[in-house]
């Protein structure tokens, strides 16, 4: 029964002198990306997708209100969307002017890698994406026209989430849908 009692006592002991070697409780800050907790790929690959149906339907001759929210975008992604928007417009008048209008589009969205650095992720995907359209001669098409693009996406992480910053085609050269300006 004594070395139970001296067995409890020396455990009791220790315990009390192992708590002080312990660092304090909190979380340690060692720069920004000891902070932001990984994006899923679904919220990735849901961000990826809006932006490509905002950057889609700038061609339609009546643009429907755009997915992302501004959190969802950083400024850089922000002010390079409104400078593509005129260079879409001017293509878009051109081609209304030979007697087109796109009226439709349907777009599929593969995500074909994913990578986390810190405060950073870089998502490869590709983009299928079929477009309908109308002719004054003689209505509309039956017959989408469709293209697939292979794009990459760079995201930011802030206090609002992950923001994607950039959306880029991944292999330059040849010709590009109406809605991707290449800077």
């Amino acid at each position: 029964m004594n070395y139970l009692r001296t067995k409890a006592a020396v455990a009791a002991l220790l315990g009390f002198a192992l708590v002080g070697c312990q660092p304090a409780v909190g979380s340690l800050n060692t720069g920004s990306s000891a902070t932001v907790p990984s994006p899923s790929s679904s919220e990735l690959t849901a961000i990826v997708q809006a932006a490509v149906e905002d950057r889609n339907g700038t061609v339609l001759d009546i643009p429907p209100s755009l997915l992302l929210a501004d959190e969802q975008t950083t400024e850089t992604y922000q002010d390079k969307r409104d400078r593509d928007l005129s260079v879409v417009a001017r293509s878009k008048a051109g081609f209304k002017a030979t007697g087109f209008i796109y009226t439709g589009f349907s777009t599929r969205v593969t995500v074909e890698s994913i990578e986390v650095v810190g405060s950073k992720a870089n998502v490869r995907f590709n983009e299928v994406t079929e477009q309908y359209q109308t002719s004054t001669a003689d209505g509309r098409s039956s017959v989408p026209t469709s293209y697939a693009l292979p794009l990459a996406a760079t995201f930011l992480a802030s206090a609002d989430g992950w923001q994607i910053d950039s959306l880029v085609p991944s292999e330059h050269g040849g010709v590009l849908p109406m809605s991707v300006v290449e800077d």
